[in-house]
């Protein structure tokens, strides 16, 4: 094979993989006989993307030879022996290990490293734009043309036919598959059995108890086309003061980490083997854009004072900001910072849904102290990235496995809702899409946040959708429900 059938089969796979990516959810019902569910093949799938940056080492290090080679037979290697040719033929070799290297990286990435996505992202995509020109030079340098002069240099500058096609097929398809619009969309999902997810230390094994996930991410011009023959797509405008992709992605690791943290306490609590959950602050989960806060708080501070008054929860400070503080007022903030204490002066503004309350612009949740007596081992699933969704049905699957003989009493379980300190079950977004993805299972039952009832219903209305408040609702229906 010739160099450049490696790279178009690496450019061929790379457009596969990106496609099977926006549509991942589509098997999700798959699940082996061993209870083995779609969401944990994805692991073992993705190991595919190697072939990408592997296929581009071989087509590199395969043309860079083949060059020495052909330059100890015949001095140049080329067709052309103009002085330009000569030049763009050493800089084409340079190219090609600039290409192996990265291509290396990428795949060393991908098959050792895949907990980092976004270097992984990085290092296959990297080598693209060296490809092209090792492509494109390529064929210019090798198709037979004047040896020197300004027509063989003018011929030099014409694009190739094959790589050129090559380029322009991809650039397109690369468009409608990345190119930001603006929106944001969110699609179906799959579900995750949460006692395959977690496992308590000393717990049985559990039933099936699973959670629901929904994609939502920047959207591309395929999604619209994906919309046209697929269900329950919906698209919304991306605010202006949307946090950077790096930082969001941080946000829903650091969501999900909280909610695992918070499930399990109140779990081994509900079982009787510890003492749950107890406010200790407020932490910063990001800071908006342009807000009176940017620059002076991050996130992960804790914030513990506002002018000396102690905020042990989000209520605490909201009613103290809402009753004592003035729009444009500073206030000195006394937080914890890398466990480090430390005071910040931080002007407030204008609340923009309400005028006169005073707000410094960031996101914050109630830092927790957290009781969690014997250790969980969570397993990670590439498709699992984060958010807080999950919470509700893991501390079912935890108490669970606590529980001798189990909760679910030979019942199929799915649900979706935060948990909350006090053991109520929070508000989540995705419904609709959420209980679509329940309703391709055998799921024979659907806990949903009481107030979501009516939107899960109009997704999937043969669903047994059963609207809950509390952890102590699911246990409750469960015991009166058990086949």
């Amino acid at each position: 094979m010739k160099p450049i059938h490696y790279y178009i089969f690496g450019l061929a796979t790379a457009l596969v993989c990106l496609i099977a990516a926006e549509l991942i959810w589509l098997p999700a019902p798959l699940q082996t006989g061993g209870g083995v569910q779609w969401i944990e093949m994805i692991d073992r799938l993705f190991y595919v993307l190697a072939l990408v940056p592997l296929s581009w080492l071989a087509g590199a290090w395969l043309g860079y030879m083949k060059h020495r080679k052909a330059r100890r037979l015949n001095g140049t290697g080329l067709i052309s022996h103009s002085r330009a040719a000569k030049a763009l033929s050493g800089l084409l070799q340079l190219l090609r290990l600039v290409i192996c290297a990265l291509a290396l990286a990428g795949a060393g990435f991908v098959l050792f490293a895949s907990e980092k996505p976004l270097l992984v992202l990085f290092f296959v995509v990297a080598p693209v734009p060296f490809i092209f020109v090792d492509m494109l030079l390529s064929e210019a340098l090798a198709a037979p043309h004047d040896t020197g002069g300004t027509a063989g240099r003018r011929r030099l500058l014409i694009m190739p036919k094959r790589s050129g096609t090559v380029f322009l097929v991809t650039a397109v398809m690369l468009l409608l598959l990345l190119l930001p619009t603006g929106y944001e969309v969110t699609y179906p999902g799959m579900t995750l059995n949460m006692n395959r997810y977690a496992h308590v230390e000393g717990g049985e094994s559990g039933g099936t108890i699973n959670g629901v996930l929904v994609f939502d991410r920047p959207a591309v011009p395929a999604d619209w086309l994906y919309a046209r023959i697929l269900p329950l797509y919906s698209f919304e405008k991306i605010p202006d003061d949307e946090p950077p992709l790096t930082e969001s992605y941080t946000q829903v690791v650091m969501m999900k980490t909280d909610a695992n943290s918070i499930a399990a306490a109140v779990a081994m609590q509900k079982s009787g083997v510890g003492g749950g959950v107890t406010a200790d602050g407020v932490r910063v989960i990001a800071v908006v854009k342009d807000s009176p806060a940017e620059q002076l708080l991050k996130a992960g501070d804790i914030i513990d004072k506002l002018d000396g008054h102690v905020v042990k929860t989000i209520n605490e400070m909201t009613s103290y900001m809402g009753e004592s503080v003035k729009p444009g007022q500073v206030l000195s903030v006394t937080l914890r910072r890398n466990g480090t204490e430390t005071q910040v002066e931080v002007p407030t503004k204008a609340s923009a849904d309400a005028p006169e309350r005073a707000v410094f612009g960031i996101s914050v949740q109630t830092e927790l102290q957290l009781d969690i007596p014997r250790s969980v081992n969570y397993n990670r699933y590439m498709a699992h990235i984060g958010g807080p969704s999950h919470g509700a049905m893991l501390t079912l699957a935890l108490i669970d496995q606590l529980t001798p003989g189990g909760v679910t009493k030979g019942i199929q379980v799915a649900g979706t809702g935060t948990i909350e300190a006090d053991g109520s079950i929070g508000l989540v977004g995705g419904i609709p899409q959420k209980a679509y993805a329940v309703s391709r299972t055998d799921a024979d039952v659907f806990f949903v946040p009481a107030v979501s009832e009516q939107e899960a219903r109009g997704a999937a209305p043969d669903l047994n959708i059963v609207p809950v408040k509390t952890i102590d609702d699911v246990l409750g229906w469960l015991a009166q429900n058990g086949k």
